[in-house]
């Protein structure tokens, strides 16, 4: 069922490539005199952005509701976790302007969510070797991007990224009881491994990460519906050097991918919003993925849980 829904998404993008394709007309030019003036107010705003004030709250206030389907997993684990169904809502604020000629918008929205995933979200029985199980999370995130304006409507690409403090709470373990026969069976190592990492994160909270990619369709100026993809990232312990290690390498190689953006922003200004959530998907993905081995990569560390969910909701702002 989640192939299928990531088959969806991804068929979204593809599909709407074409809408986006209609608004950049690649026939447009500008005089050089246009263009250094683009890029002249676009440096002094990126560097009156940098300062230590960027988490303050302005701009106009939102509440969003999002349902998702999703999945857990350790790369180390022998047994599996059920699927998770999650419900999730979202406090805060965003902001916008018109970034060239009333055709591109760009946006940032900074806010606080609170999330509630669980196995009996969906209303499916385990699979054998599947373990239910629920969670309760809270945390911080800010999301960006560049959209198209058509009129009344806009379609807004989106790449958002926060900090997240979850407790889960396992319903079923793997079976404590195996026949007593010597040598032990691999499956009864596996379920004593399993068990033993599962106890140890198991009602606590912990610390992780979440990053997400997808698109908000504005329907009218105050609703929106979304699409988006998530994947999460919950630490079984925190190692604070290599965690700032591993941010401060994801956050040099961000920093030169959105260098690269504003050059294109600056001469092709219609083409960003597609091309800002391809790049910037594609790579916090990337990353992620290394993740799942090594929870402060590249650094040699602990196998983390990973959460990845497809999300649909609807946005009121006001």
């Amino acid at each position: 069922m989640l192939k299928k829904l990531h088959l969806l998404f991804f068929l979204l993008l593809i599909l709407g490539s074409p809408l986006f394709a209609q608004v950049v007309d690649s026939t447009d030019t500008e005089d050089d005199e246009e263009f250094f003036e683009r890029k002249h107010k676009r440096w002094w705003k990126n560097w009156a952005n940098k300062d230590w004030t960027d988490w303050e709250l302005r701009g106009t206030p939102f509440i969003e509701g999002n349902y998702g389907i999703g999945k857990i997993e350790n790369k180390n684990m022998f047994y599996d976790f059920k699927r998770i169904g999650l419900a999730e809502l979202k406090l805060g604020y965003s902001t916008r302007e018109d970034f060239f000629d009333e055709k591109i918008i760009e946006f940032g929205d900074k806010y606080f969510f609170i999330s509630r995933l669980g196995s009996d979200i969906i209303e499916t029985d385990p699979k054998l070797n599947e373990m239910r199980s629920e969670m309760w999370r809270f945390g911080f995130a800010k999301r960006s991007g560049y959209g198209y304006k058509l009129g009344s409507f806009s379609i807004l690409p989106y790449h958002a990224r926060g900090f997240i403090w979850s407790r889960l709470h396992m319903k079923d373990f793997p079976p404590s009881v195996w026949p007593a026969i010597y040598p032990p069976l691999p499956g009864q190592i596996a379920a004593e491994k399993d068990k033993a990492f599962l106890d140890r994160i198991n009602n606590t909270f912990r610390f992780g990460t979440n990053t997400e990619a997808g698109i908000n369709f504005d329907i009218a100026s105050s609703v929106g519906v979304n699409l988006g993809y998530e994947y999460s990232v919950l630490f079984p312990r925190h190692m604070f050097w290599k965690h700032l290690a591993s941010l401060v390498i994801e956050g040099a190689g961000n920093s030169l991918l959105e260098k690269f953006i504003d050059e294109i922003a600056d001469s092709t200004p219609l083409s960003v919003p597609f091309v800002n959530f391809v790049l910037k998907g594609a790579y916090s993905y990337a990353f992620h993925s290394l993740k799942k081995e090594k929870m402060n990569w590249p650094f040699n560390t602990e196998t983390p849980l990973t959460y990845e969910t497809i999300k649909f909701g609807m946005t009121f702002t006001f």
